[in-house]
């Protein structure tokens, strides 16, 4: 799929999504993951912090296909890997202590929920 995306950070996400696809630990997933993150912006999910901390428990690894925002609070600590972070809700992740990691990092993790 030919897309044309200028945004360095779009770019290595659906990079790290098809090299994950390729492999043989969750590759449906991983193929479902870049059919969500391979379009416009505007298509992009949005997920608010209040969402992420009701259908998850503390450890959790979340996968969010889009950009999380800040409405609601974060009561537990989860690892997270996403598109964009609005600058409220990286605030608000650091201070619960959660851990934002890239998604190649993600990619090599256990028992991934993907919220959109």
């Amino acid at each position: 799929m030919k897309l044309n995306i200028e945004k360095t950070n779009i770019k290595q996400w659906l990079s790290t999504l098809e090299e994950a696809s390729r492999g043989e630990r969750y590759a449906k997933l991983w193929k479902k993951l870049y059919r969500l993150s391979a379009v416009p912006a505007r298509r992009r999910h949005s997920v608010n912090l209040y969402k992420i901390s009701s259908n998850t428990k503390e450890g959790d690894n979340v996968i969010v296909p889009g950009k999380v925002l800040s409405i609601g609070p974060i009561e537990h600590k989860v690892t997270i890997s996403a598109i964009e972070y609005s600058g409220t809700a990286l605030k608000m992740l650091k201070e619960a202590n959660c851990k934002v990691v890239p998604l190649k990092e993600m990619t090599k993790a256990q028992k991934i929920q993907v919220i959109i």
